[in-house]
């Protein structure tokens, strides 16, 4: 007779690829797929076109990075304040509307728990919260820089990965989507956004999904069918990882 609990336990197992890619900040996951490589060549695994593949990865996250925090920085604009009054009195004259557009925060600096925020029509709401806990008027806090890794694995083996330093507004770095997928909303009502929906919808705008990269840059270097297209020589990669700025850790395979 069939063992149906063996069957039930067999089918509910999670099925996953040999190959991944693991984004992480501070050991915590940010972004992890796994994926198939057709016509993978086992060599590329020790050859500098794999890591170069994985430095190219690295380097779209931290562009990507770097332009949403512009955006945020453009979008948000505030104009600092040292009270709540002092903001009303200033709004209160219709000619200093024009310096501002719906989206733009103008934030008081205070010792309240909240900031204010400026959302049209002469309108201050209290937002809540300390929005931006000063990165706008400050230098970039230096506890903001954080350690990053993007890494590739096979069979859950880590075979290279590259680690840099970014130096993030805190809103950027606790909202890390690399799907962009607020951007890529064609039917976003803006008027019904809250200020950080609006934000984050301004960093995504005009984005794709960075992911179907990632995975296709190791494809490529993966998939080489003539061994010598790949640079394996133990000198040559060292030669080639001492030119490179980033921190590289490979293991061979």
């Amino acid at each position: 007779m069939e063992d149906l609990t063996k069957k039930k336990s067999i089918e509910s197992r999670d099925y996953k690829e040999r190959f991944e890619f693991v984004f992480t900040t501070g050991g915590n996951i940010i972004c992890q797929r796994y994926f198939r490589i057709n016509n993978f060549n086992p060599k590329s695994l020790r050859s500098y076109e794999l890591t170069s593949a994985v430095r190219e990865c690295a380097a779209t996250i931290d562009r990507d990075l770097k332009e949403k925090t512009q955006v945020y920085l453009e979008t948000y604009a505030p104009t600092i304040f040292s009270t709540k009054e002092e903001m009303e009195s200033y709004i209160s004259n219709k000619a200093n509307w024009r310096h501002f557009r719906l989206g733009h925060g103008i934030v008081v600096r205070n010792d309240n728990d909240t900031d204010y925020a400026w959302v049209g029509n002469g309108q201050v709401v209290a937002l809540g919260n300390k929005f931006d806990n000063g990165e706008l008027s400050t230098r970039s806090p230096e506890e903001n820089k954080t350690t990053y890794k993007f890494a590739f694995k096979v069979d859950g083996r880590e075979v290279c990965a590259i680690t840099w330093e970014g130096n993030y507004p805190k809103f950027i770095k606790d909202k890390i989507d690399l799907s962009n997928k607020w951007g890529r909303n064609g039917n976003v009502d803006i008027d019904r956004l809250s200020m950080e929906q609006y934000l984050l919808y301004k960093m995504g705008e005009g984005k794709t999904d960075l992911v179907y990269g990632l995975i296709k840059n190791i494809c490529i270097a993966c998939s080489e069918s003539d061994n010598d297209n790949y640079t394996t020589e133990p000198d040559e990669i060292i030669k080639a990882w001492n030119n490179d700025s980033e921190k590289f850790s490979w293991r061979a395979f």
